[in-house]
């Protein structure tokens, strides 16, 4: 189960993007804190414990115990924005949330087996790599485990596959005949060639612009002479 982490927020007095900006200067990172028993704030957070509470094992379904102006709210961090270069957070939502109230967070999928399939040469091929799951907050599983041990080309593991590893009381929120993984015959260098092909991966040959522009250019000239 996810463990509970400490972070303390500020108020965020100032708001717009130039004070923003001034906060991740200074290694702050804003964001605002709303939900259960909680109007919606403008906040900020010191980057560096961010950054740790979102990379423990629990990864972005951590439980963050958020200390503000004298108060304690049990939260989930939500709708993080990160630099598309650096990947560093420049926002983010802190819901608050009841302990007793499930809520829906995406629980990743740990395959285990893999190096003990079946002897046919399947090929593995995973569809899903998280699975939406109802479940009460103090409950949250860091991962769901599934094992793919034995499987043979043309098997099949589905969401329901997967319900063994949950939490007593909690739920997809999924259908459970989705599939998880497939393992699929190896394909032959010749079947992947007519793949392509038909898919036109090989393209027509391309078209020679200078050619062309160099006609152009004759017309050009020709019309400026008469």
């Amino acid at each position: 189960m996810s463990d509970q982490i400490r972070l303390t927020a500020e108020l965020r007095t100032e708001l717009g993007k130039g004070a923003t900006g001034r906060l991740r200067r200074t290694g702050r990172v804003p964001g605002i804190i709303y939900g259960y028993k909680v109007e919606p704030t403008a906040v900020h957070v010191d980057a560096l414990e961010l950054y740790h509470a979102l990379h423990t094992e629990a990864g972005t379904n951590a439980l963050i115990r958020l200390e503000f102006e004298g108060d304690t709210h049990l939260t989930v961090a939500r709708d993080l924005q990160r630099h598309p270069i650096k990947g560093e957070t420049q926002h983010v939502d802190f819901l608050a949330v009841d302990k007793d109230v499930q809520i829906s967070v995406e629980v990743p999928v740990h395959l285990t087996g893999e190096d003990d399939l079946g002897d046919d040469a399947g090929v593995l091929n995973q569809i899903l790599y998280t699975v939406p799951v109802l479940v009460k907050p103090l409950d949250v599983p860091n991962y769901l485990e599934l094992s793919v041990e034995g499987l043979e080309i043309g098997d099949v593991k589905r969401v329901e596959d997967l319900a063994g590893e949950l939490p007593e009381g909690a739920e997809f929120d999924i259908e459970p005949e989705r599939t998880v993984v497939t393992v699929n015959a190896p394909i032959s260098e010749e079947a992947l060639e007519a793949m392509e092909e038909q898919a036109g991966v090989e393209a027509d040959e391309p078209e020679v612009i200078g050619e062309e522009t160099e006609d152009a250019d004759a017309g050009t000239d020709d019309g400026d002479e008469g």
